[in-house]
């Protein structure tokens, strides 16, 4: 049975399986705190809540070289004024919130130390839950036909849903954010397990944000 009709199956399977609702309301979530997200974006932030970080992190060396890199970037457009930090610190990916994106300006600000946030960065990648590429491969189909009924209006979106079957096809999962997304909101961040986030992270930062 070919691919495309084998994922179609499958993405019929889970929004039986009432899917639909939490995937409709993240995404209408996400289009809300960010009005220039794309389809892309969609993909990027539920691949995150279901793979995790990209790659596991072997050299952590080579993570904080890239890592203070990022920072002395961010530091220079931040001053700048090339744009601000966000409002929200942190942010959940995907439906289910298996990780949290928690921008660089936590340890600008001196809210969590470089070595901390970069622990917290390897263990997520090292070992924090994720699914089977042919499980998320699923998901994304469901979550393809919730944008397809939906939020047709997103610009660009049969396209980047098209281009996005392709690369699959070809084995291919991570991508980066959109054009618009990059220009738009500028992303500095890392995604962090939801439970080392709310141990080690959350209350320091809503409790810095509160003052």
């Amino acid at each position: 049975m070919p691919y495309r009709i084998l994922s179609l199956l499958a993405a019929v399977l889970l929004l039986g399986s009432c899917q639909a609702d939490p995937v409709q309301k993240a995404i209408s979530r996400q289009l809300t705190d960010y009005p220039e997200t794309r389809v892309l974006d969609i993909y990027k932030s539920f691949c995150q809540d279901n793979l995790g970080p990209e790659h596991l992190i072997a050299n952590v060396e080579s993570a904080r070289n890239y890592l203070e890199t990022e920072l002395q970037t961010y530091r220079e457009d931040l001053a700048a004024a090339r744009y601000t930090v966000p409002s929200r610190r942190h942010v959940p990916v995907g439906d289910q919130g298996n990780y949290i994106r928690v921008d660089l300006s936590t340890v600008l600000d001196g809210i969590l130390t470089p070595e901390a946030y970069l622990d917290a960065f390897v263990r997520s990648a090292n070992e924090g839950q994720k699914v089977p590429p042919e499980q998320w491969i699923a998901k994304w189909q469901a979550v393809a036909e919730v944008i397809r009924q939906h939020f047709p209006e997103i610009p660009d979106a049969e396209k980047d849903l098209a281009a996005l079957d392709a690369m699959i096809a070809e084995g291919h999962l991570i991508i980066s954010h959109s054009a618009a997304f990059r220009d738009t909101y500028h992303p500095h961040y890392r995604i962090i397990a939801r439970d080392i986030f709310e141990k080690e992270m959350k209350s320091l930062i809503d409790a810095y944000d509160k003052h």
